[in-house]
């Protein structure tokens, strides 16, 4: 598996991560309706974690000097 895949998987990962995590009202999950938990902020706060970490590689991936 490539870099430039790893990252994109990530960035994937971490966007489905997110919306689940705030969406977990809406889709049966969440313990109050109409109300953002903290699991529900934990949840979004991993996922966009995971979402720099797949923009990070990407970039990386992107950069890497061949000149060396």
């Amino acid at each position: 598996m490539s870099t430039r895949v790893l990252g994109i998987g990530l960035i994937l990962g971490g966007i489905l991560v997110i919306a689940a995590a705030l969406l977990a009202d809406v889709i049966g999950l969440g313990a109050q309706p109409g109300i953002i938990g903290w699991k529900q902020i934990l949840g979004a706060a991993i996922g966009l974690v995971i979402l720099v970490v797949g923009i990070y590689i990407l970039i990386r991936a992107r950069t890497t000097r061949t000149d060396i």
